[in-house]
């Protein structure tokens, strides 16, 4: 609130010492609110602990119901586990099978490729053979020839 001055009274309006006290007064009712709100909690977290000790008391036979439920739905829980890895392993075992049985046409078809390649090379070879044979007989009957005009110019220089 500001100070407004009002014609023949002066000016109007606290103080500069009000205007702290009410600083003060705000400072020590916002600490004192902190404090309320902290018991407050204090008193439901106390409320709420009284609640619990009190509710908590079971007879022995609910107890062991409970404990039954509890170990039933363990042990359903656990069979559960067990089926699903059994269902995984199961899976597993088809997909390393279907790998397997894939694998294994692989191989044979390799197999099959290796078994052709190797008479294609066989029949190459003899081809080649054949082949080479046909130049040894073609330069064996080169040398003859030569040989027969040799032995022919040699025949005629004697005579």
């Amino acid at each position: 609130m500001g100070r407004t001055r009002v014609q023949g009274v002066g000016i109007v309006g606290p103080s500069s010492k009000e205007g702290h006290d009410l600083r003060k007064t705000k400072e020590r009712t916002g600490r004192e609110m902190a404090k309320v709100r902290a018991l407050v909690w204090v008193l439901a977290v106390l409320v709420i602990a009284g609640l619990a000790a009190g509710c908590g008391q079971v007879s022995g036979r609910a107890q062991q119901e409970a404990k039954k439920k509890v170990e039933n739905k363990g042990q359903q829980v656990q069979e559960e586990a067990k089926e699903k890895v059994e269902t995984k392993k199961q899976q597993a075992k088809e997909k390393i099978e279907a790998g397997s049985k894939d694998l294994e046409k692989k191989v044979d078809d390799l197999k099959m490729e290796v078994k052709d390649l190797r008479k294609d090379v066989t029949e190459l070879q003899k081809k080649i053979n054949a082949h080479e044979q046909k130049e040894q007989e073609q330069q064996i009957n080169q040398l003859k020839r030569a040989l027969k005009d040799l032995k022919q110019q040699d025949h005629q220089e004697k005579n």
